[in-house]
C-alpha cells in the first residue's frame, strides 16, 4: 500500500492532516472519509472499512483534522463546525483539483457527518454514495440534507445513541434514496455497552454493509 501524507492551512491558518492511500494504479474510484471529533481513522469501523475500500481497488482520502487536542480547547462548538467546513473544503479543493476518479463515496462518522452537506456541493462529489455513520440526526444541515438527498445513502444509528431521534428519523425515512441499519441497544460507537462479543459481531455487520454498498 502506497501512503502520501499532507498538510494544508485551514481554519484560522490552522494545520490540517490529510492522507491519501492506494493498492492499485487504476482505481476504480476514491472514498473520503471524514472521522468523528474522537473516533479517529484508527478507530475499528473507519479502520476496517478503509481496509474494505482499498481491497475493492479505491483510492482512499483521509481527512485527519485533530479537534480531539488541546489545539481546539478554546474553541466553541460553533467554531469546531465553521472549522470543519473550512478544513473539509480546503482539503477537498487540494487533493481533488484535478481528480477525475469514476466513482466516490463520502463517508462521515459522527461530528464529520456535519461537512458533508457541503462537500456534496464540492463538484466533484456531486453524485457521491454517502454513508451517515451515527450523525446528529437533530442538526438541521444534516437533517435538510438526508431528507432531500437524490444521493443513493447508508445511514447507521443505534437507538442506544445519544444522537438518535425517533421524530427525525421517522421523517428521514420517507426519502427512499437512503437505507437505514437501527441496530438495537447500539452506543454512538455503534458497539454495545458491555457486550464485547456482541459489539464485535455488530462492527463486523456495519463494516459488511458499507463494503457491500
Amino acid at each position: 500500500m502506497n501512503v502520501r501524507e499532507g498538510i494544508v492551512k485551514g481554519y484560522k491558518e490552522m494545520k490540517v492532516p490529510y492522507a491519501f492511500l492506494n493498492k492499485t494504479e487504476n482505481p476504480k474510484g476514491l472514498a473520503i472519509i471524514l472521522p468523528g471529533m474522537g473516533y479517529t481513522v484508527k478507530s475499528p469501523i473507519l479502520h476496517f472499512a478503509t481496509g474494505a475500500y482499498l481491497n475493492r481497488g479505491y483510492n482512499v482520502l483521509h481527512i485527519n483534522y485533530e479537534y480531539h487536542t488541546d489545539l481546539y480547547d478554546h474553541f466553541t462548538y460553533e467554531d469546531l463546525k465553521s472549522a470543519l467546513a473550512t478544513d473539509v473544503m480546503t482539503v477537498l479543493h487540494e487533493t481533488l483539483r484535478d481528480a477525475d476518479f469514476k466513482s466516490y463515496y463520502l463517508v462521515g462518522k459522527s461530528f464529520g457527518c456535519l461537512a458533508m452537506p457541503e462537500a456534496l456541493n464540492f463538484h466533484s462529489l456531486q453524485n457521491a454514495k454517502t454513508v451517515w455513520l451515527t450523525p446528529h440526526l437533530k442538526e438541521k444541515n444534516i437533517f435538510e440534507t438526508m431528507l432531500n438527498s437524490q444521493n443513493k445513502g447508508l445511514c447507521m444509528i443505534g437507538d442506544k445513541d445519544s444522537f438518535y431521534n425517533q421524530e427525525s428519523l421517522e421523517q428521514l425515512q420517507t426519502n427512499k434514496n437512503i437505507n437505514y441499519f437501527i441496530p438495537p441497544e447500539a452506543n454512538h460507537a455503534l458497539e454495545i455497552d458491555g457486550q464485547t462479543l456482541d459489539s464485535i459481531d455488530l462492527v463486523k455487520r456495519v463494516v459488511k454493509m458499507i463494503n457491500e454498498f
